[in-house]
């Protein structure tokens, strides 16, 4: 038997338990791999290992945990043992506990590895893996199945062991063992300045061994036990939906699970509008569900309703800024490149990056070789004046500005062209979107409302947008501390261009643990200035202590009815199918409401409050442009 010891970063390792896991093993070497332990822990470690002589060693002071894992992994595939034990250093279980293991091992040649689970079936415990990063206290796998194993990914800080679990799954089936023979096991919480890089890292894990699910790489299972499954879940799924109906469910674990292994399973078996339609009821009423929202995304990014290609004559122009975040462009391109429509060209601006996201494009770039894919940089400008100069670089009869850290879905350009072929006053698409990460909803599903259009942003910046209607409305302002693409869509309405809202979700926006540029939730300072740019909209009657309550009211940019000017707002509507008339009207409402060209706070013509803001938001100081 080969012995692994593990433990979470920043984790504090009881003397204790190493001396009790020595006696344990019974004379063999114990390896503990581990990174960015307490200093107290490796100090203890080292000083047992002197006593003894048994202790292997492979600490790293960085907080990824990979390398040490991998290079204890390596050991185990070069030793002559037939069997590895992984275990957690903080972890008590039972006596009975190895030779329970052992002998389920080889009771069952067939399993790569056998962990705690009250999973009755390898499938079972496949779907909890792929529903869940499994991270068990205890491990015991076959070293002939781990010596074909490739090696862990680099880039994984915090989940190296669960991807071992998927990758040997894949290859064999897994066991169970009783749960009963851990006895405790610490609560591990995750350091919030870990959170985005764990968030991204379980993603990747997941939705990789998600897709080789779809492609029926997980060849062991039989296909009668698989059609067995996702009888059991439709009707479970069901029924869970009737007990939703009656304002009532007993279990968001079990309604959870259900609906994704009916997901899962509904992909597998080629079911994939039904999953598609399930997940859409789903999230209609019920929201922030991480794992449903990733087989949701899996579902809309690697399934496209129509296949393609599909050419037409309007050029599609999307402009992707960058700043800080070359480590999501791949994934933003690519989506780009996976368009069912053909004719796009991408504009990527490096917005004076900190760091090497402008290295990443490049490389990225020549890697790819499209030349329909071009990449410029500037000293950092800001969101706006970076989309701008993206829009102003490009020449499509149709434009979008992508995020480098969001993606489209194979189906929007197709489907964004044909609803503006379909109607000219439509100026811009509203793409229903799939909201992921920190929170999980679906999010812009509504039809276009124009008094929805004045109280919130109506639309992700990554509309598509007609460019006849943008050359009349005008770009993105420059001056704004933040919510430009709020600004954007009230000029629109205000020239009377409409908008239509896509049936299925098309867009995919990354929320991150921390968002950058966003230190006040409640934007006091862009709905200062909205509301001081578009008076018409608003009471200006208010004293400023009911301004500021209209403005804390909602932690994000959005209006409650009583801080709206209804008189004005019943007065474009009336008129609104009318366009000539509508304009007219809005210019007879501006015209007793004048703008204030900057929001009060903006001192004088030469204040540069706004790049003070986000000097201290993104940490340079924007250049100022004319």
């Amino acid at each position: 038997m080969h012995f692994i010891i593990t433990a979470p970063t920043k984790a504090y390792i009881p003397e204790p338990r190493i001396r009790e896991l020595l006696e344990y093993s019974g004379g063999a070497m114990l390896t503990v791999a581990a990174a960015q332990i307490s200093a107290r822990s490796v100090a203890m470690l080292e000083k047992v290992a002197a006593e003894t002589g048994r202790l292997n060693l492979i600490l790293s002071e960085d907080r990824n945990s990979t390398p040490c894992i991998e290079a204890a992994l390596k050991e185990a595939k070069a030793s002559k043992d037939e069997l590895t034990l992984i275990i957690d250093a903080r972890t008590s279980f039972a006596d009975e506990a190895v030779p329970t293991a052992i002998k389920i091992m080889e009771d069952d040649e067939t399993c790569g590895f056998a962990v705690p689970s009250t999973a009755k079936s390898a499938l079972e415990m496949v779907l909890n893996m792929l529903q869940d990063p499994h991270y068990p206290p205890l491990i015991i796998l076959r070293n002939k199945l781990l010596k074909s194993s490739n090696e862990l990914r680099e880039n994984l800080h915090f989940f190296a062991l669960p991807e071992i679990l998927l990758q040997l799954s894949v290859s064999a089936p897994p066991a169970a063992l009783p749960p009963e023979i851990i006895t405790s096991t610490p609560e591990h919480r995750q350091n919030p300045d870990d959170e985005q890089r764990a968030m991204d890292e379980e993603n990747s894990i997941l939705e990789e061994y998600q897709r080789l699910f779809f492609s029926r790489s997980f060849n062991w299972i039989p296909i009668k036990e698989i059609t067995s499954e996702l009888s059991l879940r439709i009707n479970k799924v069901v029924d869970l939906f009737e007990q939703l109906k009656g304002g009532r469910i007993e279990s968001i674990e079990e309604y959870d699970r259900s609906l994704f292994r009916y997901s899962l399973l509904a992909i597998y078996s080629g079911e994939v509008d039904s999953a598609r339609q399930m997940l859409d009821t789903s999230f209609s009423v019920v929201g922030e569900r991480p794992a449903l929202m990733r087989i949701y995304k899996q579902l809309v990014m690697n399934f496209p309703i129509e296949k393609g290609p599909i050419d037409g004559p309007e050029k599609v122009s999307i402009v992707i800024p960058l700043f800080n975040q070359g480590h999501y462009l791949e994934e933003a391109v690519r989506s780009v490149l996976n368009q069912t429509y053909t004719n796009w060209e991408i504009c990527i601006i490096n917005d004076g990056s900190t760091d090497n996201s402008y290295e990443v494009a490049k490389e990225l770039i020549e890697r790819i070789n499209d030349n329909r894919i071009r990449l410029l940089t500037q000293e950092n400008r800001g969101k706006g004046a970076t989309r701008n100069r993206g829009l102003n670089e490009t020449d499509g009869e149709f434009v979008t500005t992508l995020d480098s850290d969001d993606m489209i879905t194979p189906d929007y350009l197709a489907s964004a062209v044909r609803m503006m072929r379909k109607n000219p006053r439509v100026g811009w698409v509203t793409p229903k979107t799939l909201v992921f990460g920190k929170d999980n909803h679906i999010a812009w599903g509504e039809e276009f409302n124009f008094l929805e259009t004045i109280r919130a942003c109506p639309s992700p910046s990554s509309s598509i947008v007609r460019r006849s209607a943008l050359e009349e409305v005008g770009l993105f302002r420059e001056d704004l501390t933040d919510r430009e693409d709020a600004e954007f869509w009230l000029r629109f309405i205000e020239k009377g261009w409409t908008s239509v809202t896509t049936k299925e979700p098309l867009f995919l926006y990354r929320h991150a643990c921390r968002r950058p540029g966003i230190t006040n939730i409640f934007n006091m300072s862009s709905k200062e200035e909205i509301t001081s740019l578009h008076p018409w909209w608003f009471r200006q009657d208010l004293t400023p202590e009911l301004k500021e309550r209209a403005f804390m009211e909602y932690p994000v940019y959005r209006f409650s009815d009583w801080f709206i000017n209804w008189e004005n707002v019943k007065k474009a509507v009336k008129s609104f199918d009318d366009r000539d008339k509508y304009l007219e009207v809005i210019e007879e409402i501006k015209s007793k409401h004048p703008a204030m060209e900057k929001p009060s706070r903006w001192q004088s013509d030469n204040d540069d409050s706004y790049l003070d803001a986000r000097e201290k938001l993104f940490g340079v100081r924007s250049q100022k442009t004319d």
